[in-house]
């Protein structure tokens, strides 16, 4: 009788830990490292790991398929430790929201791919874990990876429930600098300037679900995103240009008094909105209860 593969998780926050929720459940032997020793606990307590070992190098020689799964920097940093020390592992997949940086750091691996999940939690560290959080959702892989390497990274997407999707790297980058990004820096820019006003009378109470809906990414972690625009950073820019620009137009029609001028702008949000849901899957879909982004 076949031995159960083994998954190695490097980082057992959110997703690392639903990752290993999820192929625990599938009979896989799951092992765990994090340079938080709290973080490994809390996921061997909720079975998001079977077991943990004492730094990466052991992780990397350990199991059968190994999972980056930590913010861009630190994965940049694993990628250069796997390529002095090549693990024995078949697959590496990381899980970072960046993709064409991390694509070109790990270039030389011959298992590893880079892949992206579209999902996330408004909750955060391994207590938060979900063995359902992948199921239905877009799950990203490069094309640049050879035809066994990107078959091998289809069936582990597949097991977590999710959907493949082959893209190029850079095209990856500029698309999430729309669709991932652009919302992010959009929801700290209003979160900045509420805070120049929430302290006056009666601001806080006239804050209605709007406004909180509005900022549900505006508490995200600096520790995470410094890395992500850094890495994404004139793609994001054009996208907060464009927008810009539309918001200038807006208040050029209102000063104006132009404002049946906006009924264009509203028609055609409304119909983005519309054909995202038509066109959409579960990860794309606009929901009162879509959750925070956990970007790595």
């Amino acid at each position: 009788m076949s031995a159960a593969p083994t998954l190695g998780i490097a980082g057992v926050g959110l997703i690392g830990a639903s990752i290993g929720l999820r192929a625990a459940a599938a009979g896989a032997e799951v092992v765990g490292w994090d340079p938080d020793p709290a973080h490994l606990v809390v996921a061997r307590a909720h079975g998001a790991i079977g077991r943990d070992v004492p730094d990466f190098a052991t992780l990397a020689n350990e199991v059968d398929t190994l999972v980056l799964a930590a913010p861009l920097d630190a994965t940049l940093d694993l990628l250069h430790a796997l390529g002095k020390d090549p693990p024995r592992a078949s697959l590496v997949l990381d899980v970072a929201s960046v993709k064409a940086t991390v694509a070109d750091a790990g270039r030389g691996l011959r298992a590893f791919i880079a892949t992206h999940p579209i999902a996330g939690s408004e909750r955060s560290g391994p207590g938060a874990a979900d063995a359902m959080l992948f199921v239905d959702r877009v799950w990203t892989y490069d094309t640049a990876a050879s035809p066994d390497l990107a078959a091998r990274a289809r069936a582990f997407i597949a097991s977590m429930g999710a959907r493949p999707m082959a893209i190029d790297s850079h095209e990856h980058d500029r698309i999430v600098a729309l669709t991932s990004h652009l919302p992010q820096v959009v929801a700290v820019a209003l979160g900045a300037r509420l805070g120049e006003h929430v302290d006056e009378p009666g601001v806080a109470a006239l804050c209605g679900t709007g406004m909180a809906s509005m900022l549900r990414l505006g508490s995200s972690g600096w520790h995470v995103w410094r890395a992500i625009l850094a890495a994404n950073g004139r793609p994001v820019a054009q996208e907060v240009r464009a927008l810009a620009n539309v918001l200038f137009s807006l208040a050029e029609n209102l000063d104006a008094d132009r404002v049946d001028e906006l009924g264009t702008i509203f028609a055609a949000s409304a119909d983005a909105v519309a054909r995202l849901g038509a066109n959409g899957t579960r990860s794309a879909r606009v929901s009162s209860d879509m959750p925070v982004s956990d970007e790595r």
